[in-house]
């Protein structure tokens, strides 16, 4: 690596723990997070697992676990949680690295022909400094859900993959097999980037160009890898599979609505923002139309990456129901950071490289500015802070909507929280409500305020009721 590279890559490591870590308490719980929190802080295992699947239904609890050992080491305080994504998310920057570099590794035994190593070594640091400003990376890294642990083992299964394809030892089929059963305990949703890598098999197979050495024999055994990885883990499956059917069947998850057939083009203008978007773009089309003929095989996989997962959700939701959420395809993010830093570096001078830089960079915290500048959290814990008050012994408080009520719990006395119940297990003794003001529909909202009609407390977001 060279100097420069080494230099950009401790940039990035260092601005994007400071984006992560700084200040993690500042937003309060969100209801999602009281789901992972719930399951996380369960006495034992055994009671991990069992909340998980109730709480986040259709998923495995590999995050929940790891969070679980997390919690007994650091506490279950906001900052201490959160510290395990932010963590993860500097461990993805990291990775960004060595995955660029292998990626223009692909077709070519030897090296890239185009770029030089140093050169390749330079947009693979730019890639990392992008990802590490990147506020669509930030905000998943700075929250106890999975999303951060789930970008940075898609971004160490994907290295695992091309690794495996080009060395093709035994170390790396057993590491790709191994990651696979780890992505997808983390999030079924990442099968849409096993099926990314399953239509880059079929490529190399129909491309010559594409160069491997005994081509057909690392298809295969990759491809294998990959298989044996789900099927490791296919007994794990199918009771969160059962589960997940039956939340679909039970309409729990009709809040999410059918995507425009756009939608993968305003993926990413939404994940970069409307001002820097036309910009980032603007290099990603340089970067393509100067790189292609040589490196054309690097380009089709970064292509494949960043635009397959959002189409295959389309075309998901478009043939079962909608699926379409920006961080269900998150690890298409880092394909194209590649892209805008492979359009800086094909730039014709130093000048003008470190130009680009400079107003990517300024454009991406002008972007964090903006969205932080914004209220994104409803205030439970005070909401929750006056329903402590108010209650008295026997008495318990509904919260609607059903699924927030552990960030409720989260911020009540530990000896209070069996008295917070979600609003479908509401009964004579709820005497207070606590009622979120957004997202919920016209006629819980209306039915909550009629059996509750007392005003005790209005905070953000949120307000507290009584009978």
């Amino acid at each position: 690596m060279s100097r420069i590279a080494l230099v950009l890559m401790c940039l990035a490591l260092t601005v994007g723990a400071f984006l992560r870590l700084d200040n993690l308490g500042a937003l309060e719980m969100s209801a999602d997070e009281g789901a992972t929190w719930a399951a996380a802080d369960a006495p034992s295992i055994r009671d991990v697992i069992a909340i998980q699947q109730t709480h986040n239904a259709g998923k495995l609890p590999l995050h929940d676990l790891i969070l679980h050992g997390w919690i007994a080491v650091f506490g279950d305080g906001l900052v201490a949680m959160r510290s395990l994504s932010a963590l993860c998310g500097i461990l993805t920057i990291a990775l960004v690295f060595p995955l660029t570099r292998e990626i223009f590794r692909v077709g070519n035994l030897e090296a890239a022909t185009h770029l030089a190593r140093d050169e390749v070594d330079m947009v693979a640091a730019l890639s990392a400094l992008i990802c590490a400003v990147s506020l669509v990376t930030i905000k998943y890294e700075r929250e106890l859900r999975m999303y951060g642990l789930l970008l940075a083992l898609a971004m160490a299964h994907l290295w695992a993959f091309l690794r495996a394809l080009r060395l093709q030892s035994l170390v790396n089929y057993v590491a790709l097999a191994l990651l696979t059963s780890a992505l997808v305990a983390v999030n079924m949703v990442t099968t849409s980037m096993l099926a990314v890598e399953g239509i880059w098999l079929v490529r190399i197979l129909t491309n010559p160009q594409i160069d491997y050495r005994d081509r057909t024999r690392a298809v295969v055994i990759a491809g294998i890898s990959i298989l044996a990885g789900i099927v490791i883990l296919s007994p794990a499956l199918y009771v969160p599979f059962l589960i997940g059917r039956e939340v679909v069947a039970s309409g729990r998850m009709n809040w999410l609505v059918a995507p425009a057939w756009w939608e993968p083009a305003a993926f990413f203008n939404k994940g970069t923002g409307s001002v820097a978007f036309p910009v980032l773009f603007a290099f990603v089309a340089w970067g393509v139309w100067r790189a292609w003929r040589d490196e054309r095989g690097a380009l089709e996989f970064i292509l494949l990456l960043m635009w397959a997962p959002p189409i295959l959700l389309i075309i998901g939701s478009y043939v079962w129901r909608p699926m379409f959420l920006e961080r269900y395809a998150l690890y298409s993010f880092p394909a194209f950071f590649i892209l805008v830093a492979l359009g800086i570096w094909e730039l014709s001078s130093n000048f003008s490289r470190i130009a680009a830089t400079v107003i990517v960079v300024i454009l991406a915290f002008g972007h964090i500015h903006s969205y932080f500048k914004k209220t994104h959290d409803i205030d439970w814990q005070q909401a929750a802070r006056v329903a402590q008050a108010a209650l008295r012994p026997d008495q318990t408080v509904a919260v609607t909507p059903s699924y927030a009520v552990e960030v409720v719990r989260y911020y009540i006395d530990p000896l209070l929280r069996k008295s917070a119940v979600g609003s479908d297990e509401a009964t004579n003794q709820s005497a207070l409500a606590i009622l979120a003001e957004e997202r919920i529909n016209a006629t819980a909202t209306a039915q909550v305020h009629r059996d509750y009609p007392r005003l005790l407390a209005r905070e953000r977001g949120v307000v507290v009721l009584s009978r």
